[in-house]
């Protein structure tokens, strides 16, 4: 009896042993996931403490990709977000383009119909590289993408957060005239024009977007014309002054000239407005000589330019 009694226990003592090596591990792997979460939550909770925002945001960006519905995770999002506008903030304040785009798509990655950040991405990048001296067209892609997404909220009736008096029309001007300045940095003449033409429609009394629009053209006017000026003069002078031109020489002569006119009309509408709004005189001085130039070698028959006199009284200028 006592040796059956012995082999029992031992038989017992085995099978709890077997039992035991046999039995799940999820009490102990449980208890490791808690002791990870926490682990992550200690580092969030250990940077921020420290004041490094970069590397508490990092920590705080792991723990919700490891545990988004952990203890912690509803608290630690809500600091993300805020966190994430204090970066976006400082790096507009402080011009670090780069890192404010950063930011700025890390936001929009869950936000993406954020106007606030889409409004300020663009703006800056405006600011600070477009239009500065010198200019910078590094992140003039990351522009347009913006302003293309910002317009298409804008238009649908969207309107900046914590803004009383949103200005719509302002708003779409400005970031108008960024696809504008794209496409004629990209050498679409033709498409920047249409789009300054636009952007200024929407604010035609606003010198800081009106006056760039109007001078723009001028530019992109001019150019055209001095290639087709310089197209036309290379044909022979014999078949330019031949009484019966040939078709290659009428239609050069008839493309210089439409150019003309519209460089005209352009010249007359920034000189105009430039008077209207007491642009810097140096620079509507300079528009006005050549506009005066192209309307001589245009109407070389009006040598008191009353032509180009009424041009100019019709967009508001005083007869002289």
């Amino acid at each position: 009896m006592h040796l059956r009694k012995t082999l029992a226990a031992v038989a017992l003592a085995a099978a709890a042993t077997l039992a035991l090596a046999l039995a799940p591990a999820a009490p102990a792997a449980a208890q490791d996931v808690v002791q990870d979460e926490g682990a992550a939550y200690r580092a969030w909770h250990d940077a921020s403490q420290a004041g490094d925002n970069a590397k508490a945001m990092a920590a705080a960006k792991a723990y919700m990709e490891q545990y988004p519905t952990g203890q912690y995770a509803d608290f630690i999002k809500k600091w993300y977000g805020t966190a994430q506008m204090t970066a976006l903030d400082a790096a507009i304040k402080e011009k670090r383009t780069a890192d404010m785009i950063a930011v700025g798509r890390d936001i929009l990655a869950t936000d993406p119909e954020n106007l606030n950040v889409l409004y300020a991405l663009a703006f800056n990048i405006r600011r600070n590289e477009l239009f500065a001296a010198p200019q910078n067209f590094t992140n003039a892609p990351a522009a347009v993408e913006f302003s293309k997404k910002a317009i298409g909220l804008v238009e649908s009736g969207k309107t900046l957060t914590g803004v009383q008096s949103f200005d719509k029309n302002a708003t779409l001007a400005w970031m108008t005239q960024i696809l504008a300045v794209n496409e004629g940095k990209n050498g679409s003449a033709e498409e920047a024009i249409k789009l300054y033409e636009k952007s200024t429609s929407l604010a035609p009394e606003d010198p800081s977007v009106a006056a760039r629009n109007l001078l723009a053209v001028v530019s992109l006017r001019q150019a055209k014309y001095t290639e087709l000026a310089k197209a036309y003069n290379a044909l022979p002078a014999e078949d330019r002054a031949a009484a019966e031109p040939k078709p290659e020489v009428k239609a050069a002569k008839d493309a210089l000239n439409a150019e003309a006119d519209a460089l005209i009309d352009a010249g007359a509408s920034f000189v105009a407005f430039g008077k209207a709004k007491n642009l810097p005189a140096a620079t509507v001085d300079r528009v006005n000589q050549m506009l005066q130039t192209v309307y001589k070698g245009r109407f070389p028959e009006d040598a008191t330019l009353d032509g180009l006199n009424k041009i100019l009284a019709g967009k508001g200028v005083p007869t002289p």
